[in-house]
């Protein structure tokens, strides 16, 4: 979800109705030195609430300072990514590389737990590879150094988002440890939703790609749980409106430089739905400012 869990978008994805929301995935290092790029990116109100701050990396004492930056930015919680594919964290032996040592994120667990107060929550995958599964003993390192929930995405760190995820890992998680073990990966649909937990046990669902575009998964998925009708699918005008007010809090947040450059990214998820979505595209590369965009979602969700 890099580049994409902005202040905005996390405000956003609240009002839809998501229990939590987290940033993207943030260097430790750089918030460790209070870098200005980094802070910017941890940027958070409290209309976020309840909101975790998301941090990497490898080197514990690193990891300790930054999570203190993180408390210190009024988050509710600091979420330790040990999970991300990217070839240059792997490279640096950070995200999920970390994977195959279940000890060493017991002791950066450790570490963070002992330098803030508010709860201190992570991110895994199944294993580094399909060969290789260590989410249960990672989940069980994590526990005894006092984390206080697991996410677990249901895929390998070398499958990356190919390939289809193993729900399976979930459940053999959920019984492992006794902290609340949340889950990710191929979760879509609200329909999804509710599949997944019913399959695995885990406490709560993480709906991560499947919200690009779709804030209404929120809303629809809820109503499921709670047994109640979900609502249809929103009308081209009424996504219009939703992708306007995202884009609008862009310009705000960024800067018109900034907001036009990610323009076509954060107007596209929600433009796939359109009859005509290859002319949208064509389209939105053109647009100059904030008005002509208006003009475009005018014409165009209706």
């Amino acid at each position: 979800m890099e580049e994409h869990t902005n202040h905005p978008f996390r405000l956003l994805m609240k009002q839809f109705g998501a229990s939590l929301v987290c940033t993207e995935r943030v260097d430790a290092v750089d918030v460790a030195r209070r870098d200005r790029r980094a802070l910017r990116l941890l940027q958070n109100t409290s209309e976020e609430g309840p909101r975790a701050g998301q941090i990497s990396g490898a080197d514990p004492a690193v990891m300790a300072e930054a999570a203190r930056v993180v408390e210190e930015c009024g988050f509710s919680l600091v979420d330790l990514n040990f999970e991300c594919p990217i070839r240059r964290l792997i490279n640096r032996g950070e995200g999920g590389a970390l994977l195959a040592d279940p000890p060493a994120i017991g002791r950066i667990v450790a570490a963070v737990v002992s330098a803030v107060r508010i709860p201190v929550t992570l991110k895994i995958r199944s294993g580094p590879d399909g060969q290789h599964e260590t989410a249960v003993d990672v989940a069980g390192c994590a526990e005894a150094a006092g984390a206080a929930a697991v996410d677990v995405h249901a895929r390998s760190v070398a499958q990356a988002y190919v390939g289809g995820p193993d729900w399976s890992v979930l459940a053999r998680v959920k019984k492992a440890v006794r902290i609340p073990v949340l889950g990710s990966g191929g979760v879509r649909e609200a329909v999804h939703a509710v599949r997944f937990l019913q399959e695995t046990g885990a406490d709560g669902v993480a709906i991560g790609r499947g919200c690009l575009g779709n804030p209404w998964i929120f809303r629809q998925a809820r109503a499921l749980v709670l047994g109640s009708a979900a609502a249809g699918t929103p009308t081209p005008a009424e996504r219009g409106r939703i992708v306007l007010q995202l884009v609008e809090g862009e310009f705000r947040h960024y800067g018109p430089p900034v907001a036009l450059r990610r323009l076509a990214r954060t107007s596209c998820y929600f433009a796939k739905f359109l009859p005509d979505f290859a002319g949208f595209r064509t389209a939105v590369h053109q647009v100059r400012d904030l008005a002509g965009f208006r003009r475009l979602v005018k014409e165009r969700f209706r």
